[in-house]
């Protein structure tokens, strides 16, 4: 069942200090990503927009090729924290209830710890895979390229992460039932480069 779990939504972020092997720098199929040792930012010096702005819902329903629904967008922050911003973008959908992506923005929870913590993160997805809670093994995560953003996806729990230096970590994640891996990577891309698009011009006014 690829339906998404509301609840473990605000747990995805856990530490992966003990887990950032990031692969052989011989790997030959380049499946794997380096942990980016450039200099991160103090995260109380850096300012986390809205993750519903984003993207719009004239853009989302184009892409998604939703039609006959409103598209129903709600922030989803975590009240307890201020390191990160989340957003969901619901619809309706026969084939799926409760239908919609969730977007979430983060920086470094641990900073003064592990400053590489953001692209250790996203490195060790395709290294180690990720498991759901109650799973017995990690759920497998490949490589994704979006312009010039290289990040980490997998279709078993319709989830893609990627990470802006050691400075922001991106999360997008799907609730539609009906995509084929190929078709919610073709998505996935054209959101994260929206995303993409929108955080440069938030982060910079």
């Amino acid at each position: 069942m690829r339906n998404l779990l509301i609840l473990s939504l605000f747990i995805l972020f856990i530490s992966c200090k003990n887990d950032t092997k990031t692969g052989s720098e011989n790997d030959a199929s380049g499946q794997f990503l380096k942990t980016d040792n450039s200099e991160a930012t103090d995260p109380a010096k850096l300012t986390i927009p809205s993750a519903c702005e984003m993207i719009n819902e004239a853009t989302l329903q184009s892409i998604l090729k939703i039609s006959g629904s409103a598209v129903n967008i709600k922030e989803a922050n975590d009240p307890s924290s201020n390191s990160a911003k989340s957003c969901f973008f619901r619809w309706e959908d026969a084939d799926t209830p409760n239908a919609g992506i969730l977007i979430q923005i983060q920086t470094n929870p641990v900073f003064d710890e592990y400053p590489q913590y953001i692209s250790g993160f996203v490195a060790a997805k395709l290294t180690n895979g990720e498991t759901a809670l109650g799973a017995d093994k990690p759920s497998i995560f490949k490589k994704f390229t979006a312009g010039e953003t290289v990040g980490a996806y997998s279709y078993e729990q319709s989830r893609f992460y990627w990470n802006l230096g050691n400075n922001y970590l991106f999360m997008l994640a799907f609730n539609i039932s009906t995509l084929g891996e190929d078709k919610m990577v073709d998505i996935g891309k054209q959101i994260v480069s929206e995303v993409n698009k929108n955080f440069a011009t938030k982060v910079n006014q």
